[in-house]
């Protein structure tokens, strides 16, 4: 059995610690890094989060506008009962006309589904033409500190809002 004997350079004292220097900048480079990511992830939950909410606020303006077109005689009269401003009650449990049964039904899905959500139907019955509207906070959830301060100081920035015209 031979014995390989190994030849070691040896270690001037320059480069001590020269390793160690390179691992700590690698970790704080690193670091950066993960920080972006966790920043991007943040973002991109609270866009998902909006991007749900227009979506449902979408579907609830086609689904309203349904119920308006299966309706027309009422849905563009004079008096019309699919008129409702923000903010008003939503029609009883006990109503018997389709047209407010569809608005007691669409505006709790409205609730429902979107936060703080409500809703606006303007009939002009002139024209034929109806505006829908919905609105809802977009003030809950993920957002970044300048979103969360324009909330809370202009109640007015805090809704988002989705309108379609239609004419029957």
């Amino acid at each position: 059995m031979q014995l390989i004997k190994e030849t070691l350079t040896p270690v001037t004292r320059s480069q001590r610690g020269s390793s160690l220097i390179e691992v700590l900048v690698t970790m704080v480079i690193l670091m950066f890094g993960l920080l972006g990511v966790a920043g991007l992830l943040v973002n991109g939950i609270s866009n998902t989060a909006s991007s749900e909410s227009m979506t449902k606020a979408n579907q609830l303006l086609a689904d309203m506008a349904d119920r308006m077109r299966a309706n027309p005689a009422v849905a563009v009269s004079a008096g019309s009962e699919y008129g409702h401003n923000f903010g008003t009650a939503i029609p009883a449990a006990t109503s018997t006309t389709i047209a407010l049964k569809d608005l007691r039904q669409w505006l709790t899905a409205v609730q429902g589904q979107l936060p703080q959500g409500d809703g606006n139907i303007t009939v002009d019955n002139t024209k034929r033409k109806v505006l829908i509207e919905i609105r809802w906070t977009k003030c809950m959830g993920t957002l970044s500190q300048a979103d969360q301060t324009a909330c809370n100081d202009s109640p007015s920035t805090a809704f988002q809002s989705v309108t379609m015209d239609l004419r029957i």
